[in-house]
């Protein structure tokens, strides 16, 4: 059954009426500050071949102009369009069907329209590219030890028995039952390194494994592969590409910098050990074409980690070009807090000009010309001012996009010994303020709507929370609350996932939401760290999963989103359809490139529909997986100090570091004490399955010579250590007798 929607709101209850096969009945639009329009809604993905219209104005006039839209990645576009109609009965035929699942009458000029029939026909779409989904739908790549794990099976009954089997030696290892299509294994653990397959009756899933950490063993080199491969000028290609700064593809929101920084400081060790496989590239060496478009700062130490090179680059482009939107100069705050992080491998220049170039233009409300794109709708660039404005669903302007970029120039300047380093803390608390007074989170456009960015509203309020417990603003923990229950609410489905809104919208149409999709963990994970509840901490946790597993396969097509994912990423069988081939970000060889997710016609279970939509990659897309990643790491760390015997303390950490069961991890903490001695002590995995690396150290009140490790104390010490750096360390105190 077809519906309709018009933006001529007290006239919407009748515009089922030029739908309705009737010529005598119709809906009028009336005269307003818009043109009307009217939308059709097929009841799924269609091939339309013909539209017959029976229109013309209050007056029985033809309209003589008017268009025929469709919708497409979050905008409407015109694909027949009249300027000179002189017919009240139009009929256009489309030589080639157009794919969609809407069409919209839009009409030009503020006249009164009056619609008597909006007629289309076509067939039900079905793709050539749809391959049959398998009955049992999973993550195809692997499950990480000790978090929910789960498929869905679209047409098994309630009560069905699976059983997951051993691949290599066949014999039964686990049994559960399906229900409301779910099948949930959580409790099965096993320490192996072999293959698994969910079997239900004569059906059988794709083979998985399990490990420790399986999820960052596939993808944290990936990550940086990404980011490497997808640089502006440096990168897979060295051409110049419009909307792109650092990045390809319009980068002044993308978030970028402010995600490598996020990955680095949750997780450093880890980042420290991949490959380095970055170079410093002159200016010079592509000649006139490319100067002064980065080498500002000055170089980075040759032995630094592929992730801190890529945090100078993006620093670096930015403040060669002078670049000033609010997002962009945001982005640079970033990179100020984490400073004292990469000091070993970043010139003090590099921060001495990146400051001095913020303190300059914080406060600067317009843009230089060339520093934005189309898409920009900052009314202005101010970063102390309250940003009351929504962005669109292109994912510009996320609420509280401001709070956690003036919170660090709160740090860095008070560290600096700036008078006025209150002011931004001031703007911060404002800001979050009036989130809590004025955000409904029952609109999507506050949520799901804001796209890829949606990340950056959420951790906002566990930023501010997790960092300034005793100035939160009042509310704070329980507008959290009540926007994680509507989450969960929303996800009472065999998928497990969060949905547009409650009334049967899955994905915004035409999206191409594949971004939203893989930043929702971060903003499950940032609400989880400020929730009391537990029942509600271990709902999100479900949906972080959920929706890792839903990028991987667990969705209605039954495919990763990305193309060439069974190339690139250990255990996955089926990538996503296609991949864009141009485009602004030329993205296509760059390794890892998220390309495209199901549609809301995918969804409840249209396999059938196969490769509807739009699919393209966009750096936008990988951000968000890589700060879900940064929040998944920061929640499964933690660390402990255990007085275990006499003058000795044991250390327990357990972090994502054990990639491998055929290596032996190790990672060197600091251990301190209160009176002000250090020592290093190395930490080393307690099995091959095992999520903890542990150690230990001996303490006295002297140090026999400069080659004792011995922890030296005083009376009534206080032992400390950490894991993670700024805002994503977690600490651990021990107080000796």
């Amino acid at each position: 059954m077809a519906s309709t929607e018009t933006n001529n709101g007290k006239n919407e209850q009748f515009s089922k009426n030029a739908i309705d096969g009737k010529q005598e009945t119709s809906w009028t639009s009336s005269v307003s500050n818009e043109a009307a329009w009217l939308t059709v809604i097929l009841p799924g993905a269609t091939e339309v071949t013909q539209i017959k219209l029976l229109m013309g104005t209050s007056l029985d006039e033809p309209i003589k102009e008017f268009a025929i839209q469709t919708f497409l990645n979050g905008n409407w576009h015109n694909k027949e369009k009249f300027s000179d109609n002189e017919e009240t009965k139009v009929t256009i035929n489309f030589k080639q069907p157009i794919l969609t699942d809407r069409l919209r009458l839009a009409v030009s000029g503020k006249i009164k329209a009056n619609v008597h029939e909006f007629e289309i026909y076509g067939i039900e779409y079905v793709s050539k590219d749809a391959t049959p989904v398998n009955k049992i739908v999973i993550n195809q790549s692997g499950y990480n030890l000790g978090k929910p794990k789960r498929f869905t099976a679209p047409e098994v009954l309630d009560n069905t028995v699976f059983h997951i089997i051993n691949t290599r030696t066949l014999k039964k290892e686990f049994q559960g039952k399906v229900n409301d299509h779910i099948g949930d294994f959580s409790d099965f653990n096993p320490l192996t390194s072999d293959s698994y397959k969910i079997v239900i009756d004569s059906f059988s899933s794709y083979p998985f494994k399990f490990g420790p950490y399986w999820l960052e063993r596939v993808t944290y080199q990936n990550m940086v592969d990404f980011m490497r491969g997808a640089r502006h000028y440096t990168g897979t290609t060295h051409e110049i590409r419009r909307l792109s700064w650092a990045w390809r593809d319009g980068d002044f929101f993308n978030w970028s910098l402010q995600s490598l920084v996020a990955q680095y400081l949750s997780n450093p060790k880890a980042y420290e050990r991949l490959r380095k496989e970055i170079n410093y590239i002159p200016n010079s060496a592509y000649a006139n074409a490319y100067e002064g478009k980065w080498g500002a700062l000055e170089p980075y130490h040759k032995d630094a980690p592929d992730i801190v090179k890529l945090i100078h680059w993006d620093a670096d482009v930015k403040i060669s070009q002078q670049l000033d939107h609010e997002h962009q100069k945001a982005e640079l705050a970033h990179f100020l807090y984490a400073y004292p992080y990469l000091k070993e491998w970043l010139p003090k220049q590099n921060f001495d000009l990146v400051y001095a170039y913020l303190k300059n233009v914080w406060t600067k409300p317009s843009v230089k010309e060339n520093s934005t794109t189309p898409y920009d709708n900052s009314p202005e660039h101010n970063l102390l001012a309250l940003k009351t404005k929504l962005g669109t669903t292109k994912g510009e302007l996320p609420p509280g996009h401001s709070i956690i970029p003036n919170l660090m120039m709160y740090e860095v300047t008070k560290k600096q010994g700036e008078v006025e380093a209150e002011k931004y803390f001031k703007a911060a608390y404002n800001q979050i303020e009036w989130l809590i007074q004025h955000i409904d989170w029952k609109d999507p456009m506050s949520t799901k709507g804001q796209r890829m960015s949606e990340h950056m509203t959420m951790r906002a309020f566990a930023y501010f929370y997790n960092q300034y417990p005793n100035r939160a603003p009042k509310g704070l923990v329980q507008k959290v609350e009540d926007w994680a229950k509507l989450m969960i609410n929303r996800s009472n489905n065999m998928w497990d996932f969060r949905t547009y809104t409650d009334t049967g919208d899955w994905v915004p149409v035409g999206w191409n939401e594949t971004g939203n999709i893989l930043g929702f963990p971060a903003c499950a994970l940032a609400a989880k760290s400020i929730v009391k509840n537990v029942s509600l901490q271990n709902e999100l946790d479900r949906l972080v999963w959920s929706h890792f597993d839903n990028a991987f396969g667990r969705n209605p097509t039954g495919r990763h989103f990305s193309y060439d994912a069974p190339t690139e990423i250990e255990g996955v069988d089926l990538g996503w359809y296609n991949a864009h081939h141009g485009g602004v970000g030329l993205l296509e060889p760059v390794r890892f490139v998220f390309d495209g997710s199901p549609k809301t016609n995918h969804y409840p279970n249209h396999p059938e529909i196969g490769n509807y939509g739009w699919t393209e990659g966009w750096v936008q897309h990988n951000t968000a997986f890589n700060l879900s990643m940064a929040y998944l790491a920061y929640d499964d760390t933690d660390i402990q100090l255990i007085k275990s015997k006499k003058k000795t303390i044991s250390i327990r950490l357990k972090a994502p570091l054990n990639f491998n069961e055929h290596i032996i991890d190790k990672v060197d903490v600091i251990v301190k004490s209160s009176s002000g001695d250090s020592v290093i002590v190395s930490l080393k995995e307690e099995n091959p399955y095992s999520k903890y690396l542990v150690g230990s150290v001996k303490y006295n009140k002297e140090k026999i010579d400069a080659t004792d490790t011995t922890l030296q104390i005083k009376s009534k010490d206080t032992i400390s250590v950490g894991y993670g750096l700024g805002y994503f360390e977690k600490q651990s105190h021990l107080t000796l007798d």
